[in-house]
């Protein structure tokens, strides 16, 4: 019982943490394609899963960080199109 609550609040935080690198990188770093985050995010997944011998479930591990990744890189891409939009539209207002 307590390896699932510690194996739970592990995989918590790593999602928690694939979260915040994956959207730093996508906002900061916009040139970088969205695939190779994903699968850097998902290797990761991988390594962590094995790392903790949970087996088959390292690949439910790995898809869980690519689906965080992915809503991470979303809200970043939706917040630099934003950016860009109120930019155009004060720079439209003022002149």
């Amino acid at each position: 019982m307590e390896a699932f609550i510690l194996i739970g609040t592990l995989i918590f935080i790593m999602g928690s943490l694939v979260l915040l690198v994956s959207g730093i990188v996508s906002f900061f770093f916009p040139r970088v394609h969205f695939l190779y985050i994903l699968g850097m995010s998902g290797l990761a997944g991988l390594i962590f899963g094995f790392f903790l011998e949970l087996g088959g479930l390292a690949f439910l591990v790995a898809a869980f960080n690519v689906f965080l990744s992915a809503i991470a890189i979303g809200l970043a891409k939706y917040g630099l199109y934003l950016k860009s939009k109120t930019d155009l539209e004060a720079e439209r207002l003022f002149n």
